[in-house]
């Protein structure tokens, strides 16, 4: 099984991006969505959790595919007995509504560790028009599970994955971009909670006309506000500025980015 890798700082403390409009807009799985998906999950979920409900899940019809729905959730698989924290698996599905079958699917694991909680609602499904060439078109599957600690020196989250079918694979090309993070400028936060001066970064991603190797370039534009941590939740800020990147197809995954110029 897949791991996820994030680019997160322990411990933990907020929800990174709290209360984005994605979050807040849930993807709503119709009961036959569900028996599906429910399905899956017993028969993918060897552990003793395999009855229980999602922890996440969300479902959404794939753009030019009429019998094609886009399914994705966490369900618990495994629980350190020391400090209860958990393992989850983490699907991500496409499912003929004709026949009510999978007929493509990534698996995967996310876990309470670091600087990842996993709570409600926090599967988003990006189905933008990520076309990689003429005729391959990527959807991605963005996972708001970030969290930081009250002194931490940052935090991400957002984390964008682009997935592309390949038969009875979906193969990820774009792992775990976070989408959205923040870093303190001075490197540590006071014990005092004195607010700090932080960055606090938003990605945006476009297509770029260059190719590598048979996919389009990704190119990245990141709007990073300077404000203090009291800040963190409004629109205030004393300084914005953008940089902006490119990441190339290597043949399996677009590599290359930097969270700072």
């Amino acid at each position: 099984m897949k791991r996820l890798k994030l680019m997160v700082s322990a411990p933990l403390f907020l929800s990174v991006w709290a209360g984005s409009a994605q979050a807040a807009q849930t993807q709503l799985c119709s009961n036959a969505m569900m028996s599906v998906l429910t399905s899956d999950a017993r028969n993918q979920n060897d552990s003793e959790w395999n009855e229980d409900n999602f922890s996440s899940v969300a479902c959404k019809r794939l753009p030019g595919e009429s019998d094609i729905m886009l399914g994705s959730y966490f369900q618990r698989n495994f629980m350190v007995p020391l400090d209860d924290s958990s393992q989850y698996l983490w699907r991500v599905v496409l499912v003929d509504t004709t026949t009510h079958k999978v007929v493509s699917a990534y698996t995967g694991s996310v876990g309470d560790e670091g600087g990842i909680r996993i709570d409600n609602d926090q599967i988003w499904l990006d189905t933008a028009r990520y076309y990689l060439n003429d005729d391959t078109r990527a959807f991605g599957v963005r996972l708001d599970i970030g969290h930081a600690s009250r002194y931490a020196e940052g935090g991400a989250s957002g984390y964008m994955t682009l997935f592309v079918r390949e038969q009875e694979k979906l193969q990820p090309v774009l792992k775990s971009l976070p989408m959205n993070y923040w870093t303190n400028q001075e490197g540590h936060f006071s014990v005092t909670d004195e607010p700090v001066p932080i960055h606090q970064a938003k990605v945006y991603i476009n297509l770029g006309n260059k190719i590598s190797h048979g996919y389009r370039d990704l190119k990245l534009t990141t709007k990073v506000k300077d404000k203090m941590s009291d800040q963190y939740f409004s629109d205030v800020y004393e300084k914005a500025w953008s940089f902006d990147q490119t990441l190339k197809f290597d043949g399996k995954a677009y590599q290359g980015f930097k969270a700072w110029p």
